[in-house]
């Protein structure tokens, strides 16, 4: 596995149905049930796309035979592999989790999501505040990418090509995975 991965559905915790138990993560209508080095695997590529610092992770969080996890996971379909970018764009879609908070006086450049009255879960730029308020509106990531090729946004300041678009709007989905604050769900 050297490509990059992506964690796939919405941790929704805890699963007590016999021993051990097991933690639910929801992917469309379903739910896939993870042993806790499964979760543990799953819940660390939150934090990079990049496979090598992923199995770093995991030997730091003492998780045990990661890669056999990892495999097993993406078999599952709850890691995705980022080997096909466009392949990719098309099968997954973002869903944002948090409220956005908008920009503050004091750095108007950036733009903050998380829970009102708590201090932000993520900051992040213009273009990826952008993805993370109109990427759920999109059937897929590529189809955000038509859009931001159709209206010229992001990379240049012509329309393009949607593939232009793409790796912008993977970095974006990578800063948002790592702050918690969306999921990637199997597109609609």
């Amino acid at each position: 596995m050297s490509a990059p991965v992506f964690p796939i559905g919405h941790g929704a915790g805890p699963y007590f149905a016999g021993d051990p138990m097991r933690h639910a993560v929801r992917i469309g209508r379903t739910a896939e049930l993870l042993s806790e080095p499964e979760f543990r695997v799953w819940e660390l590529a939150h934090r990079s796309a990049e496979v090598t610092n992923l199995f770093a992770e995991c030997e730091a969080a003492r998780v045990d035979n990661a890669e056999q996890h990892a495999d097993a996971l993406l078999r599952r379909g709850v890691l995705a592999p980022v080997d096909d970018a466009v392949a990719f764009a098309h099968r997954y879609r973002l869903r944002p989790l948090f409220v956005g908070l908008g920009n503050r006086p004091d750095d108007p450049g950036h733009f903050a999501i998380g829970v009102p009255g708590l201090e932000p879960l993520a900051t992040v730029g213009p273009m990826t505040y952008e993805l993370w308020q109109w990427g759920w509106v999109a059937p897929s990531l590529w189809a955000h990418c038509e859009v931001l090729a159709t209206i010229g946004e992001q990379v240049g300041e012509e329309p393009g090509e949607p593939a232009a678009q793409l790796c912008a709007v993977l970095d974006g989905v990578s800063a948002l995975l790592s702050r918690f604050v969306v999921v990637l769900d199997t597109a609609s």
